[in-house]
Parts: structure tokens; C-alpha cells; sequence
């Protein structure tokens, strides 16, 4: 029994440091949904060049989505006309590092590994992305923009709802990988021992292919991530191991490797796979070297103690609401109002594969919503199902419009 209080207390630790600096990268990460609307993104990646692969990269290192979120999204820029490279590029450097998990990883490991882990973020996504369009550059070649119209939140649209972004599209996309990678950090830090890896795996290679080996299946996102990296360190991981696990676990896993595989093809996949793991080791590697050889210190966790305790008290309160929020609403609230829309008049329903997370259910109900005009749209994420009223002459577009946005449609009987 022992044990689980003690897990409890390290997981309340890694909580405490953090919550305030992720509270700060939501905000931030509102100012940019509200500034950059999707529009925004779409008309400046479809050249098949570097410079696309730049913008790309660029647009998305900032954005907090998560590892299911970025798929829609890079499906959509890929079918409004987007090269290979500069879509791969995208879907590489999002998930990656954004605005949250930056803020994470400075409050937990400090700052100079959280600009080595951009600047990683940006290597990775600018090697698959160049490569990319170098090797399928022909195959590119006769890629034309889809036609079809996507809906646009206008600027008081998104500053409307940018809390609504933040607690149900953001923080719902990753809540229960947060809630469980803050528990895996509190349980190595019990139960590791200090200087383990030091002890049992001091070669610098097998411990960076370990963390390839568990990082390329495992989903889980860049903010998630950052307590089990910040707590295998303090268990003696080198820190080139621990980027390794922080690049190659947010940017893949079997769903993002089959949307790769659908949308770009097989030589995209192969470029995908190989030029992350490749460069996670090297930057790794380099990671170690000025570690060992320069003396740079990698983990640095002292600034916590410039914030004053309320502030600090602060955020941990507000972020726990927003977590006791997001489950009350989740398992409570939504489950009444599913049940209350299913009764609508002229109800249709469509089963939509490829939905995990809360941002996925928001992406279907606008496209939906795109094409009705109105709110009547409900989402059933554990049934992965769509609920609306509808015509037959728009049930088409409809269709078209979540198709559009990266997900299979299947019409129910």
C-alpha cells in the first residue's frame, strides 16, 4: 500500500512543477488558433520545392496538436493540393513540439534541452520533408488542388470560441495519455532505482535503439511524453536517449504510419520511418557529445523557484479543474445529450473511422456542419458515429467533407 502512496506523492510532484508553464502554453496556444486559421496554412505548402517544406515545418512546430490531432489536418493540405514533402514535413514536426509541450519541458528539464528538442523537431521534418519531394518529385508531378471548399471560422469566430478550443479540442485530445504519463513518471520514480540506466545499459546506442523500439508504436503525444522522459533522466537515461523517445514516440505510431501510407504512398512511409529514426540517433548522439565533452548542462530544473508559490499553486488548481472538467463533461453532460439527439427527425448516421481523440470529434461535426448550416450535429467518439439531420441532395458533400479531412466514412443501414 506503501507504494501507491508513494506514487501518488511523485505524481502530485511532476504535477505541481508543470501545470502553471502548461496553463501558460494553452494561452499561447489560443492566441495562435485564434490569429492562424487553417486557411492560412492551406495556401502556402502546395509548391513542390524546400521552400514548402520550410513553411511547412515553420507552421508547425508552434501548433499543440497531438499526434491523432495533426492527421486531419495534413490530410486536408494534402488533398487542397500540398506536395508530399511539405505534408510529411507537417505531419513530422507537429506532434513533435508545440507550444504546450515546450512549456513542459522547461519547467521539467529546462531550457536548454527544450530549444535543443525545436531545433530537433525542425531537423527531422526538414530531412523527411526535402527527401521526400527529392525521391517522389515525378510521382508529384501531376497532383492537382482538390476543389473542394472547406468552411472557415471567421476571426470573431475563433475568439469566441477559443476556450471551448482549448478545454475540448486541446486539452481533450491528450488528457488521458497526460493523466497517464504523469502516473508512469511517479512509478519510475518510486520503483527505478537511481543511476539504473548508468548501471544496466550505460552503451549509448542500444539505449537510443531501446527508446526507438518502444517510441515508434507507442502512442503518445509531445506534452505526455515529457514527465516519463524528465523522470527516466533522473533515473541515469542519457539525454540523448531520452530525445530520441520525445521525437520518434509524439511523430508515429500505427495510425499516423497508415494515414502516410494512404495519402503519399509507400516510398513516403519508408522516408517517413527511416529519416526520423536516423536523425533522432544522430541529433542524439550530438546531444551526448556536448553532455560529455562540453560540459553543457543538459537538465536543468532550479528555475521553478523564480515563480512565486501562489502563481505555481495557481496553475496546478486550474489545470486540475480543466482535467475534472473535461471527464464531468465527458462521462457525464455529453452522455445525455447523445441520448437526447439521437431522437431528432430525419436522423442520419454515419460511422466515421479514424476518430481517437476529442479534436478528431470536432473536426467531423464542422465538416458536417459545413455543409447543413447549422448545429444539430452530435458525435459519438466511443461509437465512432455522427449524428445529424440532413437532406439527400447535401448527404453527398457531406460525406465529401469528412472524407476531406482525413477520415473513412461508412453510411450505417
Amino acid at each position: 500500500m506503501d507504494f501507491i502512496i508513494n506514487i501518488i506523492k511523485e505524481s502530485i510532484s511532476f504535477f505541481n512543477e508543470f501545470a502553471i508553464y502548461l496553463v501558460f502554453g494553452f494561452l499561447i496556444a489560443g492566441i495562435l488558433h485564434v490569429i492562424f486559421p487553417e486557411r492560412f496554412f492551406l495556401q502556402y505548402l502546395g509548391k513542390n520545392n524546400w521552400t514548402s517544406v520550410l513553411k511547412a515545418t515553420l507552421f508547425g512546430i508552434p501548433l499543440p496538436l497531438c499526434s491523432c490531432g495533426v492527421i486531419p489536418v495534413a490530410a486536408s493540405i494534402r488533398k487542397k493540393g500540398a506536395s508530399r514533402g511539405a505534408s510529411l514535413a507537417f505531419l513530422v514536426a507537429t506532434p513533435q513540439i508545440g507550444t504546450d509541450s515546450f512549456m513542459v519541458t522547461y519547467s521539467l528539464i529546462g531550457w536548454v534541452f527544450g530549444i535543443f528538442r525545436v531545433v530537433a523537431s525542425f531537423i527531422t521534418a526538414m530531412t523527411a520533408g526535402i527527401i521526400t519531394n527529392l525521391i517522389t518529385s515525378k510521382d508529384d508531378s501531376a497532383v492537382q488542388a482538390d476543389s473542394t471548399e472547406l468552411s472557415y471560422s471567421t476571426f470573431k469566430q475563433r475568439l469566441k470560441g477559443v476556450f471551448h478550443y482549448i478545454q475540448v479540442e486541446l486539452l481533450g485530445s491528450f488528457v488521458n495519455y497526460l493523466v497517464i504519463g504523469i502516473l508512469v513518471a511517479g512509478a519510475i520514480a518510486v520503483f527505478v532505482p537511481a543511476s539504473f540506466f548508468e548501471t544496466y545499459l550505460n552503451n549509448q546506442f542500444l539505449s537510443m535503439i531501446l527508446m526507438l523500439i518502444i517510441g515508434i508504436p507507442m502512442y503518445v503525444c509531445a506534452t505526455a511524453s515529457t514527465p516519463i522522459a524528465a523522470s527516466l533522466l533522473m533515473k541515469g537515461l542519457s539525454p540523448g536517449a531520452a530525445l530520441v523517445f520525445l521525437l520518434v514516440g509524439p511523430a508515429t505510431n500505427a495510425i499516423t504510419i497508415s494515414t502516410v501510407f494512404k495519402t503519399m504512398g509507400k516510398k513516403a512511409v519508408t522516408i517517413y520511418l527511416v529519416s526520423i529514426s536516423l536523425v533522432s540517433i544522430g541529433l542524439g548522439y550530438l546531444l551526448n557529445f556536448l553532455a560529455s565533452y562540453q560540459n553543457l548542462q543538459i537538465m536543468h530544473v532550479h528555475h521553478h523557484e523564480i515563480l512565486p508559490d501562489w502563481l505555481t499553486t495557481l496553475g496546478s488548481m486550474i489545470l486540475l479543474a480543466m482535467i475534472a472538467g473535461h471527464y464531468v463533461y465527458h462521462y457525464v453532460i455529453s452522455k445525455f445529450t447523445i441520448k437526447e439527439k439521437k431522437l431528432m427527425e430525419n436522423q442520419k448516421v454515419l460511422t466515421v473511422n479514424g476518430m481517437t481523440c476529442n479534436h478528431c470529434a470536432m473536426t467531423v461535426k464542422q465538416a458536417v456542419m459545413s455543409v447543413t448550416g447549422n448545429e444539430e450535429v452530435n458525435v459519438d467518439l466511443a461509437q465512432k458515429k455522427v449524428f445529424f439531420k440532413y437532406s439527400s441532395e447535401n448527404l453527398g458533400k457531406i460525406k465529401q467533407a469528412i472524407t476531406l479531412r482525413g477520415y473513412d466514412v461508412l453510411e450505417n443501414a
